[in-house]
């Protein structure tokens, strides 16, 4: 996982999804996951998928790295699909609400930078569990981008060619050892910094402001429509799902719009 690329794709200030208010975001986000978890349609899952493609695509944001970091639950999904789903058309639904819900996550991660997804959230919770989300969130990054690191220096020094499983996999687990006292070591130095600093028990975030009312406007007007699209085919379904093309076709056209569209730096 490329951290480096996600912060730079966070801060930068180009593309209307990046100028709008991180609570708008955020708003949005809980409508959309709110519309992939209440529906079953297949139909409307493809909406979803297409309108949030869209929105990356109108918001200048780098398709290949918001695919990449939203296959991870897609991964699991189908582990789970495979194990649970009665049928093909079940397990292709449950990796559709996965996809969706991580693809929604991925869009305001890589629009709005990191210390500005928790600040909306610091203002409702008491203030050790919104200072853990946001150091909890910075550290998980740096884990990663230091395990993938660990793992190839060790690799590299065993030689292994990977016809010595046995081999790897005492590497790997030394990887791992190694990264526990990191992380450990990381804890505790970010605590002595922040007291050093005069942290007193709360981390002071201001949310910015939007930069952009009309985006904020189809944010939030395009989240509450799928949401309202998938709660109205999951009550009637009967009678809507013969029709579930009304909500995709759009979609599609408005996804196919945007890449035509499409102009200057992402």
């Amino acid at each position: 996982m490329d951290v480096t690329a996600i912060d730079r794709s966070a801060t930068r200030t180009t593309g209307p999804l990046r100028q709008a208010s991180p609570v708008t975001k955020l708003v949005a986000l809980g409508l959309v996951l709110a519309a992939a978890l209440v529906t079953w349609n297949v139909l409307i899952l493809t909406a979803i998928l297409c309108t949030l493609l869209a929105a990356l695509v109108w918001g200048r944001i780098d398709l290949r790295l918001a695919l990449t970091l939203a296959a991870y639950p897609a991964l699991f999904a189908v582990v789970f699909a495979f194990a649970s789903a009665p049928d093909a058309l079940a397990g292709v639904t449950i990796v559709g609400k996965a996809v969706s819900a991580g693809l929604a996550a991925v869009t305001v991660v890589l629009s709005t930078p990191y210390p500005q997804v928790f600040a909306p959230v610091q203002r409702v919770t008491p203030g050790i569990v919104g200072d853990a989300l946001l150091m909890t969130y910075r550290a998980t990054f740096i884990l990663l981008e230091k395990a993938a690191h660990l793992l190839r220096a060790a690799r590299l020094r065993a030689g292994i060619r990977g016809r010595h499983p046995l081999r790897a996999a005492h590497v790997n687990f030394a990887a791992v050892g190694g990264l526990v006292l990191y992380s450990m070591d990381l804890a505790q130095r970010d605590y002595d910094i922040m007291r050093l600093r005069g942290y007193e028990g709360r981390l002071r975030t201001t949310p910015l402001r939007s930069r952009n009312r009309l985006a904020d406007v189809a944010i939030i007007s395009g989240a509450t429509a799928l949401l309202l699209a998938s709660v109205l085919w999951r009550v009637a379904s009967a009678a809507l799902n013969p029709y579930s093309w009304i909500v995709a076709l759009p979609a599609a056209a408005l996804l196919v719009l945007t890449l035509f569209m499409r102009k200057g730096p992402r």
